[in-house]
């Protein structure tokens, strides 16, 4: 069952004045001159330092002034619903730095980019992208020629040395080298044109 809504009394003006504070200036001037040392002396208690307390002052009475006509003169006085959006404030100003708080710590000890990072970074960017498309075009050779590129210009062996890993004679190996070598150009300056 509803507890009755309390009868008029002395606070009356009061309550209907705090519904208006969003649209008649006279009764926001004074429902802040009442009610700003109160708001002032909760954060006082709770913050240390005055420059928190001063904008969390101002963001509790902007925060009372959009919901002026949600308040309601049954629920209690206008100090205690002020009170209550100062603590949902604080609630707020402690999450955020919290929050903060948590990004700093996993950003400590890390070191900003700078121009020289940022090129060196975009430039293995640029070779790992090069590597791929080069990897595409090994595919397409036969699996002779792959490995003769590999151990040839990749493993850095001699012609006649991947001939012999290979049981191939040297000269085939460098026919073989010479022509996979052109076709890999030919793919990747194909593949360069249509980037």
């Amino acid at each position: 069952m509803r507890d009755k809504p309390p009868e008029a009394t002395a606070d009356e003006p009061e309550r209907e004045r705090t519904r208006r504070i969003g649209s008649d200036r006279a009764a926001l001037e004074a429902f802040y001159a009442e009610h700003y040392p109160d708001v002032v002396r909760y954060f006082t208690r709770r913050l240390r330092d005055p420059h928190d307390v001063a904008d969390l002052v101002a963001d509790t009475f902007l925060a009372a002034i959009g919901n002026a006509t949600g308040f309601d003169p049954r629920r209690g006085r206008p100090l205690a619903w002020l009170l209550g959006i100062a603590h949902n404030t604080l609630r707020r100003f402690h999450r955020q730095r919290e929050a903060d708080r948590q990004v700093a710590v996993r950003f400590a000890g890390r070191r900003l980019l700078d121009a020289e990072d940022i090129v060196r970074i975009e430039e293995q960017i640029d070779a790992e992208q090069r590597v791929h498309q080069a990897r595409g075009v090994l595919r397409e050779l036969s699996a002779t020629d792959r490995e003769l590129i590999e151990l040839v210009d990749i493993a850095g062996l001699m012609p006649r040395e991947a001939a012999q890993a290979m049981g191939l004679l040297p000269g085939t190996v460098r026919v073989r080298l010479f022509r996979a070598r052109a076709r890999l150009r030919t793919a990747y300056d194909i593949q360069e044109e249509i980037r």
